[in-house]
């Protein structure tokens, strides 16, 4: 049975694929859920990419929204079972991720905050933007556990993205205020199958069993 890595996406960390970690443990399936350092992108890929390595081949890797640049990335060249895209960016060489959040603006377009020097998300918008199916009580115990993203990275794929080296599966979540549904139906169509979910941008909270599920299914 193959090991799966879990991705997590920008501003979040581990803590958010506790409960999948946790479905997936039950299943008796062996998962690592990578902690991105959020220092710079190619920081974050080079972390992805050693949690990868160390699952040895035919990983299943997962990415959730950023998350899927940096497994896109990090997965490159290395022997992976599977890649799933979780509300992700899958992008091709050369493309960067600005791209297609300008072409489909989101609610996020309008929540991002730079005051700081940091790219963050005005906290009266999280629920809004990433959480619409979990409690107002439950986004506010989420809120302090957020990091802001740096400024500088433009978020381009700069090598041959790993999705055209594997198999894929792409989860469209379409009631998603981050990344808009178009976006991700755009990106969607380069993976070999196709899931559509009524979810927010983070199925993580609200379906860990099934997405522990369907990542099981591929070990």
């Amino acid at each position: 049975m193959g090991k799966v890595v879990l991705v997590h996406g920008a501003w979040h960390g581990r803590w958010c694929w506790e409960g999948v970690v946790g479905a997936l443990e039950a299943r008796g399936v062996e998962v690592d859920a990578v902690e991105l350092p959020v220092t710079s992108h190619a920081d974050d890929i080079a972390e992805a990419r050693r949690a990868i390595e160390a699952a040895g081949p035919g990983a299943v890797v997962c990415g959730h929204s950023y998350g899927g640049l940096v497994i896109s990335n990090a997965a490159s060249g290395l022997p992976v079972g599977r890649l799933v895209y979780l509300a992700a960016f899958m992008t091709e060489q050369g493309e960067a991720a600005i791209g297609y959040l300008q072409a489909y603006p989101s609610p996020m377009s309008t929540a991002t905050r730079t005051d700081t020097g940091m790219l963050t998300i005005d906290e009266s918008r999280q629920h809004e933007v990433f959480y619409e199916d979990r409690s107002p009580e439950r986004v506010a115990e989420i809120a302090p556990l957020l990091r802001p993203m740096p400024l500088r990275d433009d978020w381009e794929m700069r090598v041959e993205p790993a999705w055209k080296q594997a198999p894929s599966t792409y989860i469209v979540c379409t009631n998603d205020k981050a990344i808009a549904v178009e976006v991700q139906r755009a990106m969607a169509v380069r993976a070999d199958e196709v899931i559509e979910w009524p979810s927010d941008h983070s199925p993580f909270l609200t379906r860990p069993q099934e997405i522990a599920d369907l990542l099981a299914s591929y070990t």
